[in-house]
């Protein structure tokens, strides 16, 4: 048993619920994060006190893949949050229109006929 198979089934544990997170849009997405980056860390400097052996590799792999799935999520939230705040930008257009339109002094200026 290497030094590292502990850190590394902590960093597979925190990238699957990371993940989970992520796909369920789940806010708290941010602690997990940070918590896996302090395991990121820590693995880093395992790896370049004793290097990362063999046994170590699949383990790695299955990291790897989880982080990628991890930032494919990211990536489609950021692509969401930005559609969701070009649609606000209508909706306070329309809004500040209709102010705009309740306020008005003329009543003539809400006669669509005239």
């Amino acid at each position: 048993m290497s030094v590292l198979d502990r850190p590394l089934s902590e960093l597979a544990a925190a990238s699957e619920e990371l993940l989970q997170l992520l796909r369920r849009r789940d806010p708290q997405y941010l602690e997990a994060l940070e918590r896996r980056q302090r395991l990121l860390e820590q693995i880093r400097q395992l790896c370049r006190e004793g290097g990362a052996p063999p046994s170590a590799r699949a383990a790695l792999e299955r990291v790897r893949q989880l982080g990628e799935a991890c930032e494919q999520e990211a990536r489609a939230m950021r692509r969401e949050a930005a559609e969701a705040l070009a649609g606000l930008g209508a909706h306070e257009q329309m809004a500040a229109s209709l102010e705009r339109l309740a306020a008005a002094a003329e009543p003539a200026l809400l006669d669509v006929r005239a």
